[in-house]
């Protein structure tokens, strides 16, 4: 059984982006003309990203924001290891925020945010467990 994280990202990004950030946390991981996938090497959490075509709006139950999503991912976190994935999508966010100007949202369902990267950088809203 796994825990799913929702993230979506402002148009204009690109597997490029995305797996650079993943080579500097050392992940496993494929791309093919329309999904990257892989692992997290610590924690084995799944990820999946992929291209939205049309671009899309965001998808966060609530949010009215102007921008457009271009990249979706998701992360499959397995139950034993929801801190260890927890510490790995952090480091991958702020990898990610590091190398890109682009808005993102982190979301469990499409209800709760955890993560956000506007205008103000990247923050932290939520943990995805208490001892992270």
């Amino acid at each position: 059984m796994t825990i799913s994280m929702s993230l979506e990202v402002e148009e204009g990004s690109s597997f490029d982006k995305v797996s650079l950030a993943l080579s500097k946390m050392g992940a496993k991981y494929s791309v093919d003309e329309k999904n990257l996938t892989g692992n997290f090497k610590c924690s084995n959490c799944y990820f999946v990203f992929r291209y939205i075509v049309p671009h899309d709006a965001v998808a966060v139950e609530g949010m009215e924001l102007s921008w457009k999503v271009g990249v979706r991912g998701a992360f499959h976190s397995p139950i034993n290891a929801l801190s260890e994935s927890w510490k790995d999508i952090k480091s991958f966010l702020t990898e990610f925020s590091m190398g890109t100007n682009l808005r993102f949202l982190l979301s469990f369902q499409y209800e709760s945010i955890y993560a956000v990267r506007d205008e103000h950088g990247l923050r932290f809203l939520k943990n995805m467990v208490d001892d992270a």
